[in-house]
């Protein structure tokens, strides 16, 4: 298969204004609405603290920021990505426009407080946009990576989900409201996030992918190397499962364990670069998050925004940048620091350690969550200011 950049090397300049081109890649309209999103979840925190009559948001704040700000850099990058690694046919409009419609309802909804129909409108964005991957699927001349194996569970997690979350919705201390949430929360993004990471560092270094086969056949050694992922995923699943089960400090240890497995055989540690260093950063505070998790388990809030704020939400941004600069021919532009991405994860971490601290200190617990969230805001619009604007550049990579 020829090497994607040599591909894109070989495609003339076009207008974002061309339907065509938002269809091949659906990043352009999934990334900007993403962040929005997400500065709109974690903005109700602020609305509600500042005494705006906004009533308590948890529900909100966390369905906008899974399903909205998440799922809406993981369709805008699978969605590109996806049909290019197989060499299968790009979105078509209906179903682009479908996945997008139905994900700004499902935002909607849950801004509205109705989150049952929020989930339910999710849940048909997912069937959606699985189902036209599973399409491309079939139709591909050359094969993913095997780690994407996880991103199929990934998107099953969200599915099964975002299903269990509206049927139960009220009775959230139920099993299946809780499992439920877990796949929704966790599930959803995580997997994912571990599938397409060591493929997407290689390529921020530079390195080949010999995982990836040259035609539809399937050999064994990706076989196998499907098989340890898959393995993985199904771990990492079922200790949500034994956390529901009263086995909390089991599921969670099984869980670092899984992780800590997976990322010593899979991710590529040589090579140095500036976005390949952000994102091992974050994935460190991934990890970090649920160790955390597993050996103060009182403090699970806390450390699952260690999760969340430096770890997936950093991940999304970064993951966007490389993406974004590299469809509009600006990929000179990273072969240095980014001074204001760097401004960008520093109040990204600040925002992870004020979040923590707020569970440590109650006095002081509104001071931090307020501290928080605004720095997750300026970070996010110093994000949308510096590259958004390259979303309607449609160059090849240089």
């Amino acid at each position: 298969m020829p090497d994607l950049a040599e591909r894109l090397s070989a495609l003339p300049a076009r207008r974002t204004g061309n339907l065509r081109v938002v269809c091949e890649e659906p990043f352009r309209i999934f990334f900007p609405a993403g962040v929005l999103l997400g500065v709109t979840g974690v903005l109700l925190w602020l609305l509600f603290y500042s005494g705006f009559g906004t009533p308590y948001p948890s529900v909100g704040h966390a369905r906008l920021m899974i399903e909205g700000f998440m799922a809406s850099f993981i369709f805008g990058f699978l969605g590109t990505a996806g049909p290019r690694l197989t060499s299968a046919p790009h979105f078509s409009l209906h179903e682009l426009g479908a996945i997008f419609t139905l994900d700004l309802l499902a935002a909607g909804f849950h801004l509205g407080g109705a989150y049952r129909l929020g989930d339910i409108c999710f849940l048909f964005c997912l069937l959606v946009f699985a189902g036209a991957l599973a399409k491309r699927f079939r139709q591909r001349k050359d094969s993913p990576p095997a780690n994407f194996v996880l991103v199929a569970l990934g998107l099953s997690s969200g599915i099964a989900g975002a299903a269990l979350v509206a049927y139960a919705e009220t009775a959230q201390y139920s099993r299946a409201y809780q499992f439920g949430s877990a796949l929704l929360n966790e599930c959803f993004v995580l997997l994912p996030v571990l599938g397409v990471a060591p493929f997407f560092i290689r390529r921020l270094l530079d390195l080949p992918a010999p995982d990836l086969p040259e035609s539809r056949e399937l050999p064994l050694e990706w076989k196998r190397q499907a098989a340890f992922a898959a393995v993985i995923g199904a771990l990492i699943i079922a200790s949500f499962w034994i956390d529901i089960i009263n086995l909390p400090l089991t599921g969670a240890w099984i869980r670092v364990i899984a992780i800590a497995l997976y990322f010593a055989t899979r991710l590529p540690f040589r090579g140095r670069t500036f976005l390949a260093n952000c994102l091992r950063a974050a994935m460190l505070s991934i990890f970090v998050g649920f160790v955390v998790l597993a050996l103060l388990p009182i403090y699970r809030v806390g450390a699952l925004h260690i999760v969340f704020i430096s770890g997936f939400s950093f991940i999304a941004l970064t993951v966007a940048i490389r993406v974004v600069f590299g469809h509009a021919g600006r990929l000179n532009l990273l072969r240095k620091p980014l001074p204001f991405f760097i401004s960008a994860v520093v109040l990204i971490f600040l925002a992870t350690l004020s979040r923590y601290v707020a569970d440590l200190a109650p006095k002081a617990r509104t001071i931090h969550l307020t501290a928080a969230a605004v720095c997750w805001i300026i970070a996010a619009l110093i994000w949308i200011v510096r590259v958004t604007p390259k979303v309607t550049i449609a160059e090849p990579e240089e």
